[in-house]
């Protein structure tokens, strides 16, 4: 099963306005950057499980957010929410998705994480 039918886990947001879901992104089937190939920070192709941030991490740093938040182990930083960015470079997002928070991977793709709200950093929001 390729996982292209399962619920994203994370929507990756290109400069031309699209959006993608993480299994196009980190399977590497749509990335320019990574020229056809899975990502290496990718686990089966999808955005590897969100982790709580610990301040004693060796990886840890305050622009990945505070202790407690959930983080793509993935991703570089956090960049507050989706909202804050409305309008960057003539960039305009869809309303219900301007409340999530944004990060930047380590591809230096921007990403949110569905139910992710930069609001509760600390809790996944599913419908379900």
């Amino acid at each position: 099963m390729s996982g292209v039918n399962l619920p994203p886990k994370a929507l990756f947001l290109s400069p031309e306005g699209k959006i993608y879901p993480d299994t196009l992104i980190c399977s590497g089937m749509i990335s320019a950057e990574l020229n056809g190939k899975p990502c290496p920070y990718a686990q089966n192709g999808r955005l590897p499980d969100l982790v709580s941030l610990e301040e004693n991490d060796p990886g840890y740093s305050p622009d990945k957010g505070k202790p407690g938040d959930l983080f793509p182990p993935c991703a570089k930083q956090q960049l507050a929410n989706l909202g804050h960015w409305q309008g960057h470079g003539q960039q305009t997002f869809p309303e219900e998705l301007l409340p999530l928070r944004l990060f930047k991977c380590r591809m230096w793709l921007w990403l949110i994480v569905p139910g992710l709200h930069d609001a509760e950093p600390t809790k996944l929001i599913t419908d379900n």
